[in-house]
């Protein structure tokens, strides 16, 4: 009797125990397995920026959204050979423009209802960015292919929507760097005498970002800023994703990104972007999509493939 109850309680201290280690470590390791991008967003720099904080799962195709129509302007748009046109986009949206899907009004009560009241005077210098330079993104998508998505998604991260340092007093809308000259003094007493900056550009600004001697390139206007981003992209390192990465399509990645293998084109831009060093931020191709997914930037695109 004394060895079944013996039995019994050991029978009953080992289901105890398993019992407490679920309730003490595989339960929070599930909630955390399952919810580490929002967890790792709301800890980061993410959080504070003015987006949503997590991937939307609601992503629509461009057939899904216009038509069957898109298949074929999306076509005429790639084999379209636009890249020895001359742009000069006007400095606000085209009132006549025809199709129109990206609205800052309805966008902006949206994220009013959503966004933080802490954000929402971030929201709008955000949205009168978009609003500003709209045209000038959308001339270079013709020209290059090169997502507007993606062009005003970088230039309001890496210039803080216009507001930042080389946005403001550099023209500089994308963090794009001089060059250091070869055979450079290797001293440490580096001057502007060892960097070289683009045709487009009219010197360098010192700024600490990697090293402290950082030089970034300076440009007449905003206008040769997006203009050099386009020539950067179309670089070796990064065009690969021009026709890998077509507007309107879902992709799959190299790594998941918010728990998703297979994400919309710009998702995959911004994964893309990351893997060939346009950045070091470890969460640059989070914030990139991010950005595009609050704003809906995608329906600019869209705009110009159904022109």
């Amino acid at each position: 009797m004394k060895e079944q109850e013996s039995d019994h309680g050991l029978f009953y201290g080992l289901g105890k125990g398993v019992f407490l280690a679920l309730i003490l470590f595989a339960l929070p390791g599930f909630f955390i397995l399952r919810y580490y991008d929002s967890i790792e967003s709301s800890l980061s720099d993410i959080s504070e920026l003015p987006v949503y904080d997590r991937m939307q799962d609601n992503y629509l195709t461009g057939a899904e959204v216009i038509g069957a129509l898109f298949g074929s302007k999306l076509a005429d748009f790639y084999q379209a050979d636009t890249s020895l046109l001359h742009f000069h986009p006007p400095e606000r949206p085209r009132p006549n423009a025809k199709n129109v899907w990206w609205d800052r009004n309805t966008l902006e009560r949206q994220l009013a209802e959503r966004l933080s009241a802490g954000k929402q005077q971030s929201v709008r210098a955000y949205l009168d960015y978009i609003e500003q330079y709209r045209e000038i993104a959308l001339a270079e998508m013709q020209r290059t292919k090169i997502p507007a998505s993606v062009t005003l998604a970088q230039g309001l991260f890496e210039g803080n929507a216009g507001r930042g340092y080389l946005a403001a007093q550099a023209n500089n809308h994308f963090g794009i760097k001089c060059q250091l000259r070869p055979g450079y003094r290797r001293d440490g007493r580096i001057s502007d005498d060892d960097f070289d900056h683009h045709s487009l550009a009219i010197g360098c600004v010192q700024r600490t970002d990697d090293y402290v001697w950082d030089r970034f390139e300076v440009y007449p206007s905003a206008r040769e800023s997006f203009r050099r981003h386009s020539m950067l992209l179309q670089g070796d390192r990064y065009r690969w994703m021009i026709r890998t990465y077509e507007v309107g399509e879902i992709y799959p990645i190299a790594r998941p990104l918010y728990g998703h293998d297979r994400v919309p084109y710009y998702a995959a831009w911004s994964v893309g972007l990351k893997q060939s060093g346009y950045a070091t931020a470890k969460n640059y191709a989070e914030k990139i999509t991010l950005i595009i997914e609050t704003y809906q930037l995608w329906k600019i695109d869209y705009e110009l493939v159904m022109e």
